[in-house]
């Protein structure tokens, strides 16, 4: 398996709109952030985990041309409203464009239910009210996203989704006052091991029972992998602060860790440095460390294998 970091950043992105700090006027392009989301690949299938607003960027820079299957932590919009733009790879036409035998002919519908959405009912019955257009016929114009929602609420260690080998775990976890849901994949590789990643983005309080479920979706292999918010230093009353995060993987012990959803306060190269700051208090990471493990700001364009 590998996840490829779309976007690493918040939700207004890096540089913000207007902005002329230091982080947002910088040459390093590892400052440069696009709103969270990932790629996992396993052979020819791709998961997109989160839609956001700078998605169609996203997969151009990337340059796939097929999606297996979305998995959505939650409905902000910094992570649903590049929805539209799933057309593209399971495309619906317009009752119009159906009623005509020639348009129907150039432009057929894909087959199936529609692309494979795994999230929470909370934030389906969302994405159905905010984008209503996507699920009502549509007299004129062109096409919609074909979209087959699946819930995960009954999901979980002794029940996970199973995508073409991959096993996949949702993690509730508290966002603020909303609730979102992390992500863990694991395979049995080509080596014999099962391999994880956890993506455990935009979250203030992952309980007892949630770090319980990513440890245990791992158990007997390696988590390779752990990709957690982490915003900035100052503590946000719904996202993990640089310490919170480190916290949260001394706990869980990935062999490497990865910030994500951070905003402009600091350079990539400062955050590296805030890291090896504090790493010293967390006495699980500096071992993980010692070991060859790293614990690291991601950015946009990072890949993260598994072998």
């Amino acid at each position: 398996m590998k996840l490829l970091i779309l976007g690493s950043g918040t939700s207004h992105g890096v540089p913000v709109i207007g902005c002329q700090c230091a982080v947002c006027k910088s040459a390093d392009t590892r400052d440069n952030r696009l709103r969270s989301s990932a790629l996992l690949t396993d052979g020819d299938n791709n998961y997109l985990i989160d839609v956001g607003p700078d998605f169609r960027q996203q997969a151009l820079r990337a340059g796939f041309r097929k999606l297996e299957s979305v998995f959505i932590t939650h409905a902000h919009a910094d992570h649903i409203h590049g929805i539209d733009d799933l057309r593209i790879f399971s495309h619906k036409n317009s009752r119009a464009m159906n009623e005509d035998a020639r348009i129907k002919e150039k432009y057929p519908e894909t087959a199936g239910e529609g692309l494979p959405i795994y999230t929470s009912s909370r934030v389906a019955s969302h994405i159905r009210e905010c984008f209503k257009y996507i699920f009502v016929d549509h007299d004129k114009g062109g096409g919609i996203p074909k979209l087959n929602f699946i819930t995960v609420d009954d999901n979980n260690g002794e029940n996970p989704v199973l995508k073409n080998g991959i096993q996949v775990v949702p993690v509730p976890m508290i966002h603020g006052n909303h609730h979102t849901t992390g992500w863990v994949f694991s395979k049995v590789e080509s080596d014999g091991v099962k391999h994880s990643i956890a993506y455990l983005t935009d979250c203030s309080f992952i309980n007892d029972s949630s770090l319980e479920l990513v440890k245990k979706a791992s158990e007997n292999g390696v988590l390779d992998h752990l990709v957690i918010d982490a915003l900035r230093v100052q503590p946000h009353s719904s996202h993990n602060n640089f310490d919170q995060a480190l916290m949260y993987a001394n706990q869980i012990g990935a062999k490497n860790t990865w910030f994500i959803h951070m905003t402009h306060d600091f350079k990539h190269a400062d955050i590296q440095k805030y890291i090896d700051e504090h790493l010293s208090r967390y006495e699980n990471l500096v071992k993980i460390t010692e070991e060859g493990g790293c614990v690291r700001p991601s950015f946009d364009g990072l890949e993260l294998n598994t072998l």
